[in-house]
This record gives C-alpha cells, sequence and structure tokens, in this order.
C-alpha cells in the first residue's frame, strides 16, 4: 500500500495544478457549458485513479521483467540474438506507450488521415526497435555514447533536409511520445539487465544510461524516413473542435470504452506472450515472489 500510496500522490501533484488552472480559466476568461466542465472534472478524476494503478504495476510489474528480459536475451553475447530481442522488445514496448497513442491520433485529426494512427504507431516502434538493439550492442561492445549519438544526430540533421516542416514536427513531438510512463521504466531496467553482465561495475553504472535517448532518437529518425519518401511537400487539414456536439456528462466516456479498451488489449497483449514464454522458459518465477 506504500507503493500505491506514493503513486497516488505523485500523480495528483502532477493532475491537480492543471484542473486548478482550467477551473480558474473558466471562472474568468473562457466560460465552459456546465456539462462540459463537469465531464473535464470527471476525466481528471479518471486519469489520477488509472494513472496511480498504471504506474504502480509499471513499478512491480514491468521494471522488474524488463530487468529479467536485459539479463537474460544477452547473456549468451550472440549477436543475432541480441539484435531479433531488441528489435522485438523495442516495437513492442513502443506500441504499448499510451503518449504516442494520444499522438498518432491528434496527428491523424489535425492532417484529415493524411498521415494515419496506424502509421505512425508502426512507423516510429520501428524506428525505436531499431535503435534499441544497436543500444544494447553499444552497452555490450564498449562503444562510446557521444560517437553513438554523433552519428544518430548526423543522420538525423541529413533526413530532415528532404522532409516538409509539418513531418520535422511530428519526428520530434513522437520522440517526445515515446518517453513516457511505460516506455522508460521498460527500457532502463533493459539497460540495467544488459550492463550488469559487465565484471566492472563503474562501466556497468554508466552504461546503463544513455539508451533512452538513443531509442527517442529511432522515433525521430523513422518518422523522417516516411515523410522522405512519401514525398509530400506540405501537409493539411482541419480539426474537428465540434465540443458541444454532445452534452451529456457520461456518454462521451461510455462511446470510448469499446475503443480504449481494444486498444489497450492489442498494445498489452504481445508484452504478455513475452513474458509468459521466457517464464516458461527461463526465468521460473514463483506465483508470490
Amino acid at each position: 500500500m506504500g507503493i500505491l500510496s506514493g503513486k497516488f500522490k505523485e500523480v495528483l501533484s502532477a493532475v491537480l495544478p492543471i484542473t486548478i488552472l482550467v477551473l480558474v480559466l473558466n471562472f474568468t476568461i473562457t466560460p465552459l457549458e456546465t456539462p462540459l466542465i463537469i465531464r473535464f472534472l470527471t476525466g481528471s478524476l479518471l486519469i489520477i485513479l488509472g494513472l496511480t494503478i498504471f504506474l504502480f504495476g509499471v513499478d512491480i510489474g514491468i521494471t522488474p521483467i524488463g530487468n529479467l528480459l536485459g539479463s537474460t536475451l544477452t547473456i549468451s553475447y550472440k549477436l543475432w540474438i541480441i539484435i531479433i530481442s531488441g528489435f522485438i522488445l523495442g516495437f513492442i514496448i513502443s506500441i504499448a506507450e499510451p503518449d504516442l497513442h494520444i499522438l498518432a491520433e491528434q496527428v491523424d485529426m489535425v492532417t484529415s488521415g493524411h498521415i494515419s494512427k496506424l502509421s505512425i504507431l508502426v512507423v516510429v516502434s520501428l524506428g525505436i526497435g531499431v535503435l534499441l538493439f544497436t543500444g544494447f550492442i553499444r552497452i555490450l561492445y564498449n562503444i562510446p555514447l557521444y560517437k553513438k549519438l554523433t552519428i544518430i544526430n548526423f543522420i538525423i540533421f541529413i533526413l530532415s533536409l528532404f522532409v516538409s516542416p509539418e513531418y520535422l514536427a511530428i519526428a520530434f513531438d513522437a520522440s517526445g511520445a515515446t518517453t513516457g510512463a511505460l516506455t522508460v521504466p521498460f527500457v532502463l531496467a533493459l539497460a540495467i539487465g544488459v550492463s550488469a553482465l559487465k565484471k566492472d561495475s563503474k562501466a556497468s553504472e554508466k552504461d546503463s544510461f544513455g539508451l533512452v535517448g538513443i531509442i527517442s532518437a529511432g522515433a525521430i529518425i523513422g518518422v523522417l524516413l516516411m515523410g522522405a519518401f512519401a514525398g509530400v511537400t506540405e501537409i493539411s487539414g482541419e480539426m474537428n473542435n465540434n465540443t458541444n456536439a454532445s452534452l451529456s456528462l457520461f456518454l462521451p466516456f461510455i462511446k470510448e470504452i469499446p475503443q480504449v479498451s481494444r486498444d489497450i488489449l492489442l498494445a498489452l497483449l504481445p508484452l504478455l506472450i513475452i513474458f509468459l514464454v521466457f517464464q516458461r522458459t527461463s526465468f521460473k518465477l514463483e506465483k508470490w515472489s
């Protein structure tokens, strides 16, 4: 219960100031319809409760599993295992990231479907997967972080010359979206698991950092490549801002439940399957350990 209450306080301190700010604006500069402000307060409460449970689950489930996966997958030092496993894990954990789903949906909306939600999810996740296994290789073969980041940033600079400003903006937003509440703890846990195999404890501690920065660059490269090959020089669209379409208090929440449930199931199912496979073959964890 101590961890759960700590997460609740953490989420409350993050969400409450935004909620108060919106309420102040509502009663001063931009008043909203009463049903809309009630829906906003209801949504804020759901965010606090849901994010608390989500972060609690990440701490007691995702992070330990990431640590185990990192140490298990790299213990053989076989390059092909590192490449395949790193790519698959990077792709799956990126697909499951809630922040990326929000960004992809917004991009789909403002571009009128020119850049679909699915395309953003797939392209960004592919970029994360590729950069994740290269990050594993950097740790195992002692490649200096500054050299790798220099090469990555040079690639980003070259690609940015061939895309429209809209794609460039989306690419950097995608990078931020991939450093969310699910991806960062999992990737850091993977990095700790991989670097813990080194005999030098100081080198192990140092190399456990930097992987998040590397994979976030993968999101940028993925979107820039999509923009370069798409050959689109300008993106236009309109955002549907019809907030008064329904003044029902709870109908918008109810309508979203099936879609959100499906997205969550599809995002987390691959991660669950990977865990069950490794539990059967490698982890052998006790049920109540």
